[in-house]
């Protein structure tokens, strides 16, 4: 993650003159790997280890508010579906979560992630109940969580 983050735009140049895979389209993900890998060859020692150790950082703690609210915005869809059919598979567990998180502006989002319905016979929680009511107790909820008092991060 450190090396995409901080070389983003090398890594994807590489995989659309490798592979002629656009940015965003179906295709990258195969070259992703490779093309990382390859960007990581060209560093200098001192920039593999200072990203090592951004790395370190990064997995000890969590990365900067920045990057954790790129992440957010690009990932999280992919890691609430992931989750939700994770849990269903392994477990035979139905979710609904309710996410908050600042994105690169500063500003409070939330979201409701339901995947109930694509999930064996099951139906939308948020089709099915007035969730509505929930999300007014979770907007005050997430503003003092992240507010100026509170911890960024983790």
């Amino acid at each position: 993650m450190v090396i995409y983050q901080q070389k983003c735009e090398e890594v994807l140049k590489w995989i659309k003159d490798k592979s002629g895979a656009k940015p965003g389209g179906p295709g990258i993900f195969k070259h992703y790997q490779v093309s990382v890998k390859r960007v990581m060859a060209e560093l200098s020692n001192n920039e593999l280890e200072k990203a090592k150790e951004t790395a370190e950082e990064w997995s000890n703690n969590f990365p900067p508010p920045e990057i954790q609210a790129q992440v957010a915005c690009k990932k999280r869809p992919v890691y609430m579906e992931h989750f939700s059919k994770q849990i269903w598979k392994q477990c035979g567990m139905r979710v609904f979560v309710m996410l908050a998180w600042k994105n690169e502006q500063g500003e409070v989002l939330f979201r409701m992630h339901d995947d109930n319905e694509v999930l064996g016979d099951g139906y939308s929680f948020m089709k099915m109940k007035d969730w509505e009511d929930i999300q007014p107790v979770w907007q005050e909820y997430i503003q003092k969580q992240f507010s100026a008092g509170a911890q960024d991060g983790g």
